[in-house]
């Protein structure tokens, strides 16, 4: 992880901390804690930040950010700051306390859904470890951490997790090897090599483990890339996979600062965009998408797959290539009838039914 540290910014808590999970149609968790309000890792493409749970708050963030900075709020632009809770420790004890037995019989717990849990903040106050062991000590779920940061790979951290190796799966979201791409766009991160390396060790020690290419800009479809990134994670090693394209959250402008001017990213990003060119966002992520088919389909893992694609951005030509629909989890809002909306990707689901 690089050696800046975002100013640390305390706002009050929610009255509970274990929620209900959005995740589930993503085929991660049933339930989720969150620690932050905002993690300190700045990764440009978060879309985190254009959530409800920032909306919500914006006013009170706001006020709190400039009278912390000096600085005006900007949700896509956090590279100088973090935002904590108060006594989060306290506030989970206090929603396990009312409950008669402990919660997460036969469930899946992300931790953290909406940021990352092992930002430097919750991990220098020792914030991180003290959720994860109440978690262990206080319910029944497995516990489903996710993280950009690769401490999770120093054997500190991996005995912890071989401890309790019935209780947790881990991943590493690692969507490029390109640790120069990540400097200008996961500004605050460790980089993917970093990531990788902590990905094998905890592996190597027999924790369970899980992919997740998420997300994968087009400069992963150029040469082997794609295919180095899927053999960087050991897919035989992994519970699953997941994998996702790029989805724009309103912060595609910020994204495209990260390329020079004229370069083929900066140009891709203009014309999808801005100038709603829909046929080529959903080229990269048909593309993106058979890529990781061919190579799951010829190494035997094609049943561990989670394509997660929001299917209303595929243009009718493009439907084909899904036939089937192996390995993919459809994103878009749907009918009432659970349909998809998208009349192409309706009719694929009526030929699997």
């Amino acid at each position: 992880m690089r050696s800046k540290v975002p100013t640390a910014i305390e706002i009050d808590n929610d009255k509970q901390v274990i929620h209900k999970s959005n995740f589930d149609k993503k085929g991660l968790a049933e339930d989720k804690v969150d620690i932050l309000k905002l993690c300190g890792f700045a990764c440009v493409y978060c879309s985190s930040n254009a959530g409800m749970h920032i909306s919500m708050l914006l006013q009170t963030i706001s006020e709190a950010v400039r009278e912390a900075t000096g600085a005006d709020f900007d949700r896509h632009n956090v590279n100088d700051v973090a935002i904590t809770y108060k006594d989060v420790i306290g506030t989970l004890n206090r929603q396990l306390d009312s409950l008669a037995m402990p919660p997460g019989k036969g469930r899946t717990l992300v931790f953290c859904q909406l940021t990352d849990g092992f930002s430097p903040q919750v991990l220098r106050s020792g914030t991180t470890r003290e959720i994860l062991e109440i978690l262990i000590d206080r319910t029944d779920f497995r516990i489903r951490v996710l993280t950009k940061n690769a401490i999770v790979g120093r054997p500190e951290w991996i005995r912890f997790f071989a401890d309790h190796a019935d209780r947790f799966v881990v991943g590493l979201s690692i969507g490029s090897l390109d640790n120069e791409w990540a400097k200008r766009v996961e500004r605050l991160t460790s980089v993917p090599t970093s990531r990788v390396k902590a990905l094998h060790a905890l592996q190597d020690a027999g924790v369970p483990t899980y992919g997740m290419l998420c997300p994968m800009f087009p400069e992963v479809l150029e040469g082997d890339h794609i295919e180095r990134l899927m053999d960087a994670i050991r897919p035989e090693l992994c519970e699953h996979i997941w994998a996702e394209p790029f989805n724009d959250r309103r912060n595609w402008e910020y994204v495209r600062q990260c390329y020079e001017q004229g370069s083929s990213m900066w140009n891709w990003l203009t014309d999808v965009y801005e100038h709603d060119r829909q046929d080529l966002w959903s080229g990269y992520a048909t593309g993106l998408y058979q890529r990781l088919k061919d190579r799951a389909f010829s190494d035997g893992w094609l049943e561990k797959l989670r394509y997660l694609l929001y299917e209303s951005g595929i243009i009718t030509e493009d439907a084909p290539a899904f036939e089937g629909l192996d390995g993919v989890l459809l994103q878009s809002k749907p009918h009432k009838n659970g349909s998809s909306k998208n009349e192409a990707f309706a009719q694929l689901q009526q030929i699997i039914t």
